[in-house]
Parts: structure tokens; sequence; C-alpha cells
């Protein structure tokens, strides 16, 4: 079972079984086996696994697929995790005022309105 789902996860981000091996540590053979559902991942390797690939550990064990596959994670993805709404209302309005920050014209004087 897990081993389909780390190849789905693998396949959806075009990724080979040489690099996720590279990103875990691990031989490209041992990705092999996990995959042929020959031997199973220890319980830090399953967390590795859901880390690198965006998803919860249920998810990779087939417990719950609610949750789908992330983008493949690059230099313009931003991934938090927020406690409630009055942090993630906090995130945005702070990434909203450092937009407008990087767009002002600092060439202008200050202007009170």
């Amino acid at each position: 079972m897990i081993g389909e789902r780390i190849r789905e996860l693998r396949k959806a981000r075009n990724m080979t079984q040489k690099q996720l091996a590279a990103i875990l540590n691990s031989a490209k053979s041992t990705i092999s086996q996990y995959e042929n559902n020959i031997n199973e991942p220890d319980l830090e390797t399953v967390m590795k696994i859901a880390d690198c690939f965006g998803v919860t550990v249920d998810s990779l064990l087939g417990r719950d697929r609610s949750d789908k596959p992330t983008p493949a994670s690059s230099e313009h993805t931003l991934v938090m995790e927020v406690k409630d709404d009055d942090e993630a209302g906090y995130v945005r309005a702070s990434l909203e005022l450092y937009r407008k920050f990087r767009t002002a014209d600092v060439s202008k004087p200050y202007q009170k309105d």
C-alpha cells in the first residue's frame, strides 16, 4: 500500500527514484524496494517522505486521501504552518505590507496622509 503511494507521489513530481533516494539519503534500490512493497520504510523515513511530498503521514499510509500532492518546491513557494486564523491574517497583512514597501517610490519625500 505505502509503496504504491510513494510511487504515485514521486511520479506526480516527475522525480526519479534516484532523486528521491538522494533526498532521503538512501540508495535507489531502497526506494525501488519500498515502491514494490518488498520492504517498508521505518517511521522516521515515513515522516521524511511525507514532508518531502507535502502530504500527511496518514495520506502516505493510505488513511486519508483528501490531501493531494503539492507541486514540487521552488524558491518561489512559501510553506508555512500557522496555528490559527489570527496568525494567518498577520502573515497575509505582513506580506501585503512588504510588497507595498518593495514597490514604493523611495525617491519621493514622505507625505503624511
